[in-house]
């Protein structure tokens, strides 16, 4: 299905903001203009992920940003979120668009996996990681810009470009083919994370 994907997408990490303060630093976030983000979380225990991602839906509502729940349709749902965002350790996409009807994003690595994930039903990809990381070391080699571009031609679908990803280098993941820029800390690591919103805005010409 065609769907209309803002093209600055925000991962939650507890852990990124300098103050420890999540649902103040997305507050930040969704003034400089974010209104596409994944609640992630998955490691909290399934009372306390519920109980925060309920304060999350309740505070994007207010900006009418729209949010994907990391690999739990049924939190999706219980939530009432847009979607949910998968993955390897997750169940398989075509085993969720089955009986599912929100968004459905997935994590790839490469050209194909991306491919396959669209062909079975995912409605868009974050493909990983295109620069060094910032929030956490990556075992998986790094893309590069030319390595992204080459492997956005192949998979038949927006695209957003994650892994190291900020301000000074989004424009370039654009131009390599890129439907948007998918990342944490840039923006939930920022002194001020509505400034750093901002400044990503900016940067991808919206």
């Amino acid at each position: 299905m065609s769907v209309d994907l803002d093209p600055l997408y925000l991962i939650t990490d507890r852990n990124a903001p300098p103050s420890g303060d999540l649902i103040g630093a997305l507050r930040g976030a969704l003034e400089g203009g974010v209104r596409f983000l994944q609640f992630r979380e998955k490691d909290l225990p399934p009372r306390e992920r519920l109980e925060l991602g309920r304060e999350v839906m309740s505070l994007a509502g207010e900006f009418g940003a729209r949010v994907i729940v990391n690999g739990s349709p049924e939190l999706a749902g219980e939530l009432g979120a847009a979607g949910v965002h998968l993955g390897k350790a997750t169940r398989p996409v075509e085993a969720v668009r089955a009986g599912y009807r929100g968004l459905i994003g997935y994590s790839a690595h490469s050209g194909g996996e991306a491919a396959e994930a669209f062909a079975a039903g995912a409605d868009f990809v974050a493909l990983s990681p295109v620069f060094p990381p910032r929030s956490k070391l990556s075992s998986d080699p790094i893309l590069g810009l030319d390595g992204f571009r080459f492997d956005v031609q192949a998979c038949g679908g927006p695209v957003y470009a994650l892994g190291g990803v900020e301000a000074g280098n989004a424009a370039a993941c654009i131009e390599a083919g890129a439907h948007g820029v998918a990342l944490i800390g840039a923006i939930l690591g920022a002194a001020d994370p509505a400034r750093a919103a901002g400044e990503l805005r900016r940067a991808l010409g919206v």
